[in-house]
């Protein structure tokens, strides 16, 4: 940021030597306004006058002064040019402009703090789910590749309050924690949650009792990445055909599988499953049911939806997405 901040500088310096130019030509020499201005450029480019030139003593002692210290100020600002066009800062600092205008306009969006393999596959699933999301990332390299994705990335440290500020932690509704350490996951759960209480946060974790800690935060949900690779590998070998189905379903767009949450007063709310003949009207069944910690995995049509539960669904994406107004 060096050369930019320079060249900034250096445009400002230019700006305040032409008006002070242009301000003692007007009064030694009694130029008009557009006649002081056209002096005090050429004056500072080493153009030459032309038809003007000073022609008091004291408009040519102003005029010494003048290429003297505009010169050096010109000279100034094309080192700076120059330092952006060899470092390519000019487009580091177009990508910066682009993420923050980007960034200020979401609201209700998520964060991806990571943008290695896990965080590039979370940022794929949400771009297909055509979901709002920036991505956290201090790798240069890495950022540099997913911007070329057309990507949002902030670079920086996720557990920094003003990267967070920066990715719009406080008007995001989610966050994905990917980070390696559990230590630098815990403490980014801490700080996101003090910058915003409401956020729904997701961790990974690489033990029990990194997990446990992370939900102490208040961390809705904590992954243990190993853990659910060794049981899919394994599921792999004794029940490839299931897995294999869930994928192609997922994958091809055939199925979908979404949660929902009964708020109090949803129209689904206390109501059995056959009362609400979902299958019939919108294509969508209802597979399991949440309730105060316990999985309900074989639902029936006699089963009672309460208010509180958390409604799990299979069906086409675009018809399960009629189901919101049910809940």
């Amino acid at each position: 940021m060096g050369a930019i901040r320079r060249t900034i500088t250096g445009f400002f310096l230019l700006f305040v030597v032409v008006t002070i130019g242009a301000l003692g030509f007007w009064y030694f020499e009694d130029l008009s306004v557009f006649e002081a201005v056209y002096m005090a450029v050429i004056t500072i480019t080493t153009v030459g006058y032309g038809d003007y030139y000073p022609h008091t003593p004291q408009g040519q002692l102003f005029t010494m002064v003048l290429i003297l210290t505009g010169v050096g100020v010109v000279l100034y600002v094309l080192t700076g040019i120059i330092g952006l066009v060899l470092e390519g800062q000019l487009r580091e600092a177009l990508g910066i402009t682009r993420v923050k205008r980007g960034v200020a306009k979401m609201k209700n969006h998520r964060i991806i703090c990571g943008g290695g393999r896990t965080g590039s596959v979370i940022a794929d699933d949400f771009r297909e789910e055509g979901l709002e999301f920036v991505i956290i990332d201090n790798n240069a390299e890495r950022v540099k590749e997913l911007r070329k994705k057309e990507i949002l990335v902030v670079e920086g440290d996720a557990t920094s309050e003003e990267t967070l500020k920066e990715a719009g932690v406080e008007r995001a509704s989610g966050l994905v924690s990917t980070l390696p350490d559990d230590a630098d996951n815990l403490f980014l759960s801490i700080t996101a949650k003090g910058l915003n209480p409401n956020l729904d946060i997701v961790s990974r974790a690489g033990s029990e009792k990194a997990a446990k800690m992370l939900y102490k935060t208040g961390v809705k949900k904590v992954v243990m990445i190993e853990e659910i690779g060794g049981r899919r590998l394994a599921r792999s070998l004794t029940t490839p055909a299931v897995v294999d189905f869930i994928d192609f379903a997922t994958k091809k767009g055939e199925a979908s599988l979404e949660s929902f949450k009964v708020q109090p007063g949803a129209k689904i709310a206390n109501k059995k499953v056959k009362e609400l003949r979902l299958k019939e009207r919108i294509g969508a069944s209802i597979v399991a049911i949440l309730r105060d910690g316990r999985v309900i995995s074989s639902v029936g049509p006699e089963d009672e939806i309460l208010e509180g539960d958390t409604v799990v669904v299979m069906g086409k994406k675009e018809r399960i997405e009629k189901l919101e107004d049910f809940f």
